[in-house]
């Protein structure tokens, strides 16, 4: 069975969160190409806050770079946690400051992986992620 298809044959559904149009591109044929669904990808953080309210009953997975224009991943990652339940979030992210990590993975996010983008690594985690119950 493909990873990204749950264990009742539903794909299971990401909104990548990612600044860069390549590695957004990149992620996304990554992940598609082992049965994900993708529900859509943001540019920004104001972009992922309106795609998140959009697919909020939906969504299996959101992965959010820190860097991100208008909001950006950190902000939209609090606005998220605003909302009531925080859905799993992975952090794939140029940003490595060991306390920006820390207090993201404290206050709820499921992991944290510093870029590049390597195609086995990123699905490793994500998987890991997927199955792992989010704190409350």
């Amino acid at each position: 069975m493909q990873a990204g298809m749950s264990p009742t044959g539903r794909p299971y559904n990401i909104i990548i969160a990612e600044n860069s149009k390549f590695q957004a591109k990149q992620l996304q044929q990554i992940l598609e190409s082992e049965g994900f669904k993708i529900l859509g990808v943001a540019e920004t953080g104001k972009e992922l806050i309106k795609l998140y309210k959009e697919f909020k009953q939906q969504v299996d997975l959101i992965t959010m770079e820190i860097f991100l224009p208008e909001v950006d991943g950190y902000a939209a990652f609090w606005e998220i946690k605003e909302m009531g339940i925080l859905p799993r979030i992975m952090f794939i992210s140029e940003e490595n400051t060991p306390t920006v990590v820390k207090s993201l993975v404290e206050n709820g996010a499921m992991d944290y992986m510093i870029k590049p983008i390597k195609r086995e690594k990123v699905l490793e985690k994500i998987k890991e992620v997927i199955i792992k119950i989010p704190k409350i």
